[in-house]
């Protein structure tokens, strides 16, 4: 079987190993041809058990966020990814992070730099959305809920002064954060205690 008659067989451009050896029915030795794929450059691995093919053979552009979704999950990118994504501070960063439900892991590919925070929080599921359709759907925070995820890990912010964290230290767009929804807000209220509180109580006055 040559890779482009692999390729007429799966039809999302990311699959497990799984999927490709259902493929390889015919074959007697699928971990062998697996890896004369992977040594000839017609797949490349993303991370154990989970591939891609070569950039020729792809359908599309592997998005940052469907690769994270993908690699290690349950989880959905938040943090500086998402505060990028929505257009809040300017840069996008080098490294993807997400909030996951199992440990905390790290990841690096050939396509990037995954970072996984375990939630300690029942805020979880709060504040979290799919965007894109087909292959290119993924889970990322919200706004409101990214901006909780990143102080909810980030030390430096000490309770005080939340105008100056935001729009010094994280170089966040001040017209965008008055455009936070409200309920959301509400939502993640109870979840917003210690030095998280004041900064709730800076966005809800805006």
């Amino acid at each position: 079987m040559t890779v482009v008659e692999l390729r007429e067989k799966i039809p999302n451009d990311i699959f497990t190993v799984l999927e490709l050896h259902a493929c390889l029915g015919d074959y007697c030795n699928k971990a062998a041809k697996v890896s004369l794929l992977l040594r000839r450059g017609d797949i490349v691995q993303i991370r154990r058990g989970l591939y891609t093919f070569a950039a020729p053979l792809r359908r599309g552009v592997l998005a940052s966020g469907v690769l994270a979704n993908r690699i290690y999950g349950p989880s959905y990118v938040s943090e500086d990814f998402a505060l990028s994504f929505h257009g809040l501070i300017p840069e996008m960063p080098a490294v993807v992070t997400s909030i996951a439900m199992g440990r905390s892991r790290k990841f690096i590919n050939d396509f990037g730099i995954f970072s996984y925070r375990y939630c300690r929080s029942k805020a979880y599921s709060i504040g979290v959305f799919a965007v894109g359709d087909g292959q290119n759907r993924f889970l990322i925070a919200t706004p409101e809920k990214a901006v909780f995820d990143k102080v909810f890990y980030d030390k430096r912010f000490d309770g005080n002064d939340p105008e100056t964290y935001l729009l010094e230290d994280l170089r966040m767009d001040p017209d965008k954060l008055k455009e936070f929804d409200k309920q959301r807000l509400v939502l993640l209220a109870p979840f917003m205690r210690g030095r998280l509180r004041k900064l709730h109580q800076f966005l809800e006055a805006l």
